[in-house]
C-alpha cells in the first residue's frame, strides 16, 4: 500500500510569529494536494498540537493528532519525525509500505509525482529530490523534505542524532548508507510549491 502522510502544526513554537494566514494556507495546500491525489493512495493527516478536534477533520480523512509540538529538540524536524512514527504505529502501516511525506503548507503543481511513486513502488525505496532550498541549487548531499516518498521499514529505523548538521543533510546521509544506489530514484522536478513559514516565500521545486 502507499499512503500520503501530510504534517501539521497549527501552531509553530518555533516561530514567534505566526502569520494570519497560516489556517488559509493549510486549508488551500492540502485541499489543492487531497484533489490530485489517486484514489489508490491513503492519505492521513499528522496535527501534532494536541487538538481533539480541527478544520483539518472537516476534509473528510484520517486526521492523527499528537502533543508532540511540546517536545523541544534543536530542530522540528525531530518533532515532525516522531509524528510520522506515531502514525505509522496507529495505522499499522507495513514495513513493505510506501510513505509519501507532505508537509501541510506546501501542494503539488499536478499528479506526476503520485503517479509516478504508484508506477514504480517495486522498483525503489527511496524517491526523492537532492537540492539545497536556500541556495536553490541542486546538492548531492542535501534534499527536500518537504515531499519525499520512502519505504516505511527505512523511516521506523531513522533517528536524528547529529546536532551539527542539518535535518536535510542528516537524511540525505542516512539514505545514501542504507539504501542502494539502484533503489533510489532522484527528481529532477518535483511540481511541488513550497510555501516557507517564516517569510511566506513560495519556490517551485
Amino acid at each position: 500500500m502507499i499512503y500520503l502522510i501530510i504534517t501539521t502544526s497549527l501552531y509553530n513554537k518555533y516561530k514567534k510569529n505566526n502569520f494570519e494566514n497560516r489556517d488559509e494556507n493549510y486549508l488551500n495546500s492540502i485541499k489543492k494536494t487531497l484533489d490530485l491525489l489517486p484514489p489508490s493512495i491513503t492519505p492521513i493527516i499528522v496535527e501534532n498540537n494536541s487538538l481533539n478536534k480541527s478544520y483539518l477533520d472537516n476534509f473528510n480523512i484520517n486526521v492523527h493528532y499528537t502533543n508532540n509540538n511540546k517536545n523541544i529538540y534543536y530542530h522540528k524536524g525531530i518533532n515532525e519525525l516522531e509524528d510520522i512514527k506515531s502514525v505509522i504505529n496507529k495505522y499499522n502501516i507495513n514495513d513493505t509500505d510506501i510513505i509519501i511525506k507532505l508537509t501541510g503548507r506546501y501542494y503539488l503543481l499536478n499528479n506526476f509525482v503520485f503517479n509516478h511513486i504508484i508506477d514504480n513502488q517495486n522498483n525503489y525505496d527511496i524517491f526523492i529530490k537532492f537540492f539545497n532550498v536556500c541556495e536553490e541549487i541542486y546538492n548531492d548531499n542535501d534534499c527536500i523534505l518537504g515531499l519525499y516518498g520512502i519505504r516505511c521499514k527505512y523511516l521506523k529505523e531513522f533517528e536524528y542524532n547529529n546536532f551539527d548538521k542539518s535535518p536535510e543533510i542528516e537524511f540525505t546521509n542516512f539514505i545514501r548508507e542504507k539504501i542502494n544506489k539502484e533503489r533510489i530514484f532522484s527528481y529532477y522536478y518535483l511540481y511541488l510549491r513550497c510555501i516557507f513559514c517564516d517569510n511566506l516565500k513560495k519556490l517551485d521545486v
